[in-house]
């Protein structure tokens, strides 16, 4: 079996795995394994994507936390003005960059308010990116 990825644009779009040369539509060129969806090729060799942002949206954001740990959030801002402020800034943005200090210490204070275990923090922080909790 050989790995063969199709190419659109210089970027992999898809990668199958069969014994020949896929002949649907479009350019397909035989694969290393490490190659998957959005990597570069440039005619000759493939190349990693560019690094991109851990950024979510902030629906995907939401369901990153439980239904209870946001329930837990919710109740809390209605008698803690920290844990009010977090929700009030969360309902103003339209994303969520992961990696962005200020998304670390607004979980780091949902966990010095047992709202979150430290455990679900980095979860819901180190998660990899799906395709559709990007922006």
């Amino acid at each position: 079996m050989k790995r063969w990825a199709l190419i659109k644009n210089g970027v992999v779009d898809t990668v199958v795995t069969q014994t020949a040369q896929p002949q649907v539509f479009g350019t397909w060129v035989e694969c290393p394994d490490y190659v998957g969806p959005g990597w570069l090729y440039n005619g000759s060799t493939f190349s990693s994507p560019p690094a991109v942002e851990p950024t979510i949206t902030k629906l995907a954001f939401r369901y990153r936390l439980t239904d209870a740990e946001y329930v837990g959030i919710l109740s809390a801002a209605k008698t803690d003005v920290e844990v009010a402020a977090w929700v009030e800034t969360f309902n103003m943005v339209t994303q969520i960059n992961l990696d962005d200090p200020r998304t670390k210490s607004g979980l780091d204070m949902m966990v010095s308010k047992n709202l979150l275990t430290a455990e679900r923090e980095t979860e819901i922080l180190t998660a990899p990116v799906q395709p559709d909790e990007r922006p």
